[in-house]
């Protein structure tokens, strides 16, 4: 296998892997897709929460692998996108292995304990969020191939991100936050795939 085929099926495969929500209504005991979040996959209180722990793990691992291998191929300023998505994966990975207390958007009844647990996972999603940011913006202002794509997908993301956390002030938007979640990171597993693709072919 070339390293550019090998670039393009790692960039797929991040896609698949940070959409493991896909799996919610195989693998969970119960879910409540528009009005949950993805995260509650994964509480503490879930008896498959195990499932989705790992898989959130497993989802940034591959975030922060694909990262590296761009690295290699990354020069000047696109090294510091690549550092970014990089540090996007590293927190969705440490998220993930700090699932919450419980399911906010599953079960009406859950208060966050706000332990350990529940707040390294809000601070580690925020940092997620504003690493994702970063590489969208310096990716699309250094890509050749790509960048204008990378930024029209990073406004679009960003703003079903700033819509989805609305829900903590709108019922309307509680409502679909499950929905608007979901299609940011179909958007956000897209753009890896993408990624892949403009990285595997040859220089323009």
């Amino acid at each position: 296998m070339t390293r550019h085929r090998s670039i393009a099926i790692a960039g797929f495969g991040a896609a698949l892997l940070c959409n493991y929500w896909l799996l919610e209504w195989w693998l969970s005991e119960r879910t409540d897709t528009p009005r949950s979040w993805i995260s509650d996959l994964a509480t503490r209180t879930e008896g498959t929460g195990w499932r989705f722990q790992l898989l959130a793990i497993l989802s940034g691992l591959a975030i922060s692998a694909f990262a590296v291998l761009l690295l290699r191929r990354g020069h000047g300023a696109l090294r510091r996108g690549l550092l970014a998505l990089l540090a996007a994966g590293v927190f969705a990975t440490v998220a993930g292995a700090s699932p919450l207390s419980c399911p906010e958007g599953i079960e009406p009844g859950c208060t966050l304990a706000e332990d350990p647990g529940d707040i390294l996972h809000a601070l580690a999603t925020g940092g997620e969020i504003a690493a994702t940011v970063l590489a969208f913006l310096l990716l699309g202002l250094t890509l050749r191939r790509g960048g204008r794509a990378t930024l029209a997908l990073g406004v679009i993301w960003l703003l079903l991100t700033a819509v989805t956390g609305l829900a903590y002030l709108s019922g309307d938007v509680d409502a679909v936050k499950g929905i608007l979640q979901r299609a940011s990171q179909v958007l956000f597993g897209t753009w890896l795939a993408l990624l892949g693709w403009w990285f595997s072919k040859p220089p323009p």
